[in-house]
């Protein structure tokens, strides 16, 4: 991992364009390198600026499941900000750049700063509001409906076999929905590794 201070064009969302710069480190990482690990020492609240990284929890049992996979523009490692401990792993599936947000920063400004408390409440109840319909396009049962909504919700943005993982699907059962809805007039292939779904009428 190689970690800078922050000299970035980029702007960053609110409400995190209102810490100073030198609270706001910059992480490159490159695919398979991990940000932390569970079981650390919380240091900060990250954002994903581009790329895409995994979190991993160990079950007591040694089974490792993910949690979320992060991408441009979400936040993770929130709970952290009350937390003893990150309560997973951190690992790039791709070359990525996160920053990364002092924790005692963040909580000294929540605690002085309304407006930035509200801003930053506001930002997680929008992620929130996406875990939770994540949670109910995954209780869908049959492989080609859950792959027709997530494609009408824009979920494959990335390859096949990333859009197979976040749905909790083999990529082998995801190509063959695919093809199903393609066939049956419900979803178009726009490109190599590209579909989207078709309005019904």
């Amino acid at each position: 991992m190689i970690l800078i201070i922050m000299l970035c064009d980029d702007p960053l969302p609110p409400p995190f364009d209102s810490l100073p710069d030198h609270l706001v480190a910059m992480h490159r990482l490159q695919s398979g390198q991990t940000l932390f690990r569970q079981g650390d020492r919380p240091v900060a609240l990250f954002l994903v600026q581009r790329g895409a990284v995994a979190l991993i929890r160990h079950t007591e049992a040694g089974r490792k499941v993910r949690l979320f996979r992060a991408k441009a523009g979400d936040t993770l490692a929130e709970a952290s900000l009350f937390s003893e401990s990150y309560h997973c792993d951190c690992i790039a599936g791709r070359d990525s750049i996160l920053f990364g947000f002092d924790k005692a920063a963040v909580l000294a400004l929540m605690a002085s700063n309304p407006e930035f408390s509200m801003a930053l409440v506001r930002r997680l109840s929008v992620q929130l509001q996406a875990y939770r319909r994540k949670l109910e396009l995954l209780a869908i049962g049959s492989a080609k409906e859950r792959v027709l909504v997530a494609l009408a919700d824009g979920w494959l943005s990335g390859s096949v076999i990333e859009f197979a993982g976040e749905l909790g699907l083999s990529h082998e059962a995801t190509y063959r929905a695919l093809a199903h809805l393609v066939q049956q007039g419900r979803a178009r292939k726009t490109g190599r590794g590209r579909y989207c779904a078709i309005a019904e009428r």
